[in-house]
């Protein structure tokens, strides 16, 4: 088979029209139909061009970014933490703590000092606007601060801080010298801006305070890994909540230590301790005939182990106490 070549098959092709030629059908075997204009489609290259790629490189982390040729495929059960300036819808296993889930997200923070970034994006509504130069200022002002304010702070929650064993020399250490906080130190922040911490962990699936329960502060939402914190934000900066989240969140999750929900802060600053409150309890139970179960969180261990024992339930299994779980259990089906 011999081949033209294009630029004689141009000249013969022009002759022939200058000539009067008309237009023929010609038919050609083994065609690529691309090549015929009827079949002409254009193609979309919208999937691999450098605005696909950019815009994927923003959103990453966040709903929108998915593969535009596969189902992403979510996990209704997982809690998954952002990178770095990154965001993340609120996962589904969280989204009854919220009125309008929609509202808010999970914004990831760098590893090195993360609470302080966690804490500072939700009280400081421009924090999170500033550039990474002005964010390190941000903080070492914000360090210092906590360092000026130590021994007025110590000496207001002295009783609470001696209680706990917490030492102001730890704290202030810790503060200036490390990376990581201690529990100490945390209690410490949260009380500095009077507000209390829900911290929601993403390895254990477990619900624990950064200080004590009190109805009458503000609460505030993070995600932890090992020590490694993320705050949760709102698009309208409206980043606090009521004591009732704690409620919702037992719902959800289990807690990862006991803690007394009856346990409040009144005008004297006089506290009821653990014992007196199952003391009180056990009263109660003495003087009703019926009993009455309430929710499992409501209870310490000794408050069910004294219910166990009013309606004859051992409180051992094999030779060891039981858990708070297997009491409530046994008592829930015995009523």
């Amino acid at each position: 088979m011999e081949y033209l070549n294009p630029n004689e098959l141009k000249k013969s092709i022009q002759k022939y029209f200058n000539k009067g030629g008309n237009i023929i059908d010609i038919d050609i075997d083994n065609i690529n139909p691309s090549f015929c204009i009827d079949n002409y489609k254009s193609v979309n290259v919208l999937r691999d061009s450098s605005f696909r790629k950019e815009f994927n490189s923003l959103c990453k982390g966040k709903t929108e970014t998915k593969n535009l040729d596969e189902k992403q495929v979510v996990d209704n059960k997982k809690i998954y933490l952002c990178k770095e300036s990154q965001i993340r819808d609120i996962p589904f296993l969280l989204q009854s703590l919220f009125e309008k889930p929609k509202n808010y997200y999970i914004f990831g923070t760098p590893s090195k000092f993360s609470f302080y970034h966690s804490i500072l994006n939700i009280v400081d509504k421009e924090f999170i606007l500033n550039g990474s130069i002005h964010k390190e200022k941000k903080i070492d002002e914000y360090r210092n601060d906590l360092v000026y304010n130590l021994d007025d702070m110590y000496s207001k929650n002295i009783e609470i801080y001696k209680r706990k064993r917490f030492k102001k020399s730890t704290i202030k250490e810790n503060l200036l010298n490390s990376k990581v906080f201690l529990p100490c130190t945390i209690n410490y922040i949260l009380d500095y801006y009077d507000l209390c911490l829900l911290i929601i962990d993403t390895e254990t699936y477990l619900f624990s305070l950064g200080n004590e329960f009190n109805k009458e502060k503000d609460y505030i939402i993070m995600i932890r890994k090992n020590n490694y914190y993320q705050p949760i934000l709102n698009i309208n900066g409206n980043n606090k909540f009521n004591w009732e989240v704690i409620e919702k969140i037992s719902k959800i999750l289990k807690p990862e230590f006991d803690f007394d929900m009856n346990l409040e802060k009144n005008n004297s600053e006089e506290k009821i301790s653990i014992n007196e409150n199952a003391f009180e309890k056990s009263k109660e139970l003495n003087k009703n005939e019926e009993i009455k179960l309430e929710k499992l969180w409501k209870y310490k261990l000794i408050d069910l182990q004294n219910i166990a024992k009013k309606i004859s339930i051992d409180l051992k299994k094999e030779n060891k106490n039981k858990t708070k779980d297997e009491l409530y259990k046994e008592i829930q089906n015995k009523l």
